[in-house]
């Protein structure tokens, strides 16, 4: 059984999720607009922030349960994004919005199906 905190993190971790899913639709899903692009790229940034912020307040107990997903990575991208900006790798930066945010979203929502 999950805690309800826990639940209200992984909702949240979704809806940023969604907000990615639809900055790519508006800017259109293509890399070569989003290296070119700040607005694009920013809009990107914000919700990758937060879901690392998120992780970090997801009980370790969780973590260490659900090894499958790369948390410290995750939180991890987050402390580079807020300390070092300027090094942030771009294509790094679309990975992430491209493959593996699908795969932490799909994750949150079996993990929250499987607790109701």
């Amino acid at each position: 059984m999950l805690e309800q905190r826990t639940k209200k993190i992984l909702l949240a971790i979704i809806k940023h999720c969604n907000i990615i899913e639809d900055t790519k639709k508006y800017f259109k899903d293509d890399y070569e607009i989003f290296k070119q692009n700040n607005i694009y790229q920013n809009a990107i940034l914000t919700p990758v922030t937060q879901i690392g912020e998120l992780v970090k307040r997801l009980p370790i107990e969780f973590k260490q349960k659900y090894v499958e997903i790369p948390w410290k990575n995750i939180a991890g991208m987050r402390d580079i994004i807020v300390h070092n900006y300027e090094t942030i790798d771009k294509t790094i930066l679309w990975n992430v919005a491209d493959k593996e945010i699908d795969k932490i979203k799909d994750f949150c929502i079996e993990i929250l199906r499987k607790a109701d």
